[in-house]
């Protein structure tokens, strides 16, 4: 008899039995069941355990990404050495207008050595010891170091920049395999994903940082240049995290951080690694990116002229102009033609040709959706790199000067030679014409960019056709002045 049954008797008279009644009987049988239930319950493999607290896992998935991708995080280092005139009352960097006034009223001085240093930091993204970083993290670099999450550091040379971008590419020789990062896509990315940036802030070696992504497609102006077609970020980008990787939780390269927005906290950007990519490619073959060409002249369209030609969709480019030798003749484009996509984007302006163009190489086949005499149509057009001669012919059509390298001109003025150029002819009614600007001039800057060569120019000028202004630095006599020349329309 069970216990529970034996609770039943236990008040009867010794020798005394009696049926329990009818509802004695059902509680007698459920606690029988519960019995049976927890006795069961007691007996299972590894009940007795459940009562204690399970150990949760710590390794979460941005732990095992920081562990995989460290490794292939890079510190760098850069000395660079510059010579300055030991002004008697004033230091800072060179000036043409200074230069001149100290060596007429003093005697002529002796130059110093000036050692700047900076930091900055990059990622491995292959196995040949290629380290992607930004273009200002090693700007007039004479010797740049790359230093592993190790400890040890490596002398790196510079493959290749391009100041457009803002990218570099160096190349270090490792002693041993350190598995690169792999290239993601920026194609498909997600407005609040989880994204990790590694770098090194302020000096601090491989910071982590976490955040997700706060916008796509933003444009950042930094000093008198406009970088298009950023990722925006809140992970936490800091002055030393420039040229790091931007990962996805997947720990795969998405960006490379580049830019921190200077009124604001919390807000920092990446430059898109389906960019970067093409960039990186063409570093690693010539040294530099080759602007690409397709021989047409081009405007944005204004509502009065897309009414005319019947264009009823919003945004398009207008082809104001094809080149004969062109690819775009070849193509079967025609003036008046109508750009209304490059693959599946759509060109609702000129800033969005722009950002289309600089994923572009040359040789690389493109397809256009144009609107012409009232039907849409795809034409295929094969960029080519941009031949110089095109871009001499852009600088005397959209800013109206001619520029020489001051060697080449007779009565170039002795204080500038080997600083800028020196405009050798204007177009008469030119907006350069109407501002003043003259033969003899001498040209120092474009866009805050220098001008050391003709070949500078012409791959700046090249870089910015679609931009819709260019500033340039002039030095006439002992003044020092800016200009501001308006790019109506642009050339591809």
């Amino acid at each position: 008899m069970s216990a529970i049954s034996k609770g039943f008797y236990k008040h009867l008279r010794p020798g005394e039995r009696r049926r329990p009644a009818p509802g004695e009987r059902s509680a007698v049988r459920l606690c029988r069941t519960l019995a049976a239930a927890w006795l069961i319950l007691n007996a299972l493999p590894g009940t007795a355990a459940a009562a204690e607290p399970v150990p949760v896992s710590r390794r979460s998935p941005v732990v095992e990404l920081v562990d995989r991708c460290s490794p292939a995080v890079v510190n760098i280092s850069t000395e660079t050495e510059e010579a300055q005139p030991a002004y008697p009352f004033l230091g800072g960097p060179r000036d043409p207008v200074l230069d001149e006034f100290f060596n007429r009223f003093f005697a002529p001085q002796r130059e110093r050595p000036f050692q700047r240093r900076s930091l900055g930091s990059g990622v491995l993204i292959d196995g040949k010891g290629h380290v992607l970083t930004n273009y200002h993290v090693v700007l007039k670099a004479s010797r740049i170091h790359a230093t592993l999450v190790s400890g040890k550091e490596y002398p790196a040379d510079l493959v290749g920049s391009d100041p457009g971008s803002d990218l570099a590419v160096l190349r270090i020789t490792l002693e041993h395999g350190v598995n690169p990062v792999p290239l993601g896509t920026s194609s498909d990315l997600m407005i609040g994903e989880t994204v990790v940036a590694i770098g090194n802030p302020f000096g601090l070696s491989h910071t982590v940082t976490t955040g997700v992504i706060s916008a796509l497609n933003r444009s950042v102006q930094v000093a008198d240049q406009v970088y298009e077609d950023f990722i925006q970020t809140d992970a936490a980008i800091n002055p030393g995290n420039s040229g790091g990787p931007l990962l996805n939780i997947r720990g795969e390269l998405i960006g490379i951080n580049t830019a921190i927005h200077g009124d604001a906290q919390g807000i920092g950007f990446a430059i898109p690694v389906d960019r970067a990519r093409r960039i990186v490619e063409e570093l690693l073959l010539y040294g530099e990116v080759q602007p690409v060409w397709f021989g047409m002249e081009l405007q944005e369209l204004s509502p009065e002229v897309a009414k005319y030609l019947g264009f009823g969709e919003k945004g398009g480019i207008l082809v104001s102009e094809v080149h004969p030798d062109g690819p775009a003749a070849r193509g079967g484009l025609q003036v008046r033609d109508v750009l209304v996509s490059s693959g599946d984007s759509p060109l609702t302006s000129a800033s969005e040709y722009w950002r289309v163009m600089q994923q572009i190489r040359a040789n690389q086949e493109v397809v256009f959706r144009i609107f012409r005499q009232g039907r849409l149509f795809p034409v295929r057009l094969k960029a080519e790199a941009m031949p110089e001669e095109q871009i001499d012919g852009l600088s005397l059509r959209l800013l109206g000067v001619r520029l020489a390298e001051i060697a080449a001109v007779q009565g170039a003025a002795p204080q500038s030679a080997g600083q800028g150029l020196v405009i050798d002819a204007v177009v008469r009614g030119s907006q350069a014409d109407q501002i003043g600007l003259r033969p003899g001039d001498f040209v120092l800057k474009i866009n805050d960019h220098g001008l050391g060569s003709l070949k500078d120019f012409r791959h700046e000028l090249a870089r910015l056709r679609c931009r819709p202004n260019v500033s340039l630095q002039v030095l006439r006599g002992r003044y020092l002045y800016y200009v501001t020349l308006d790019l109506k329309g642009f050339s591809s």
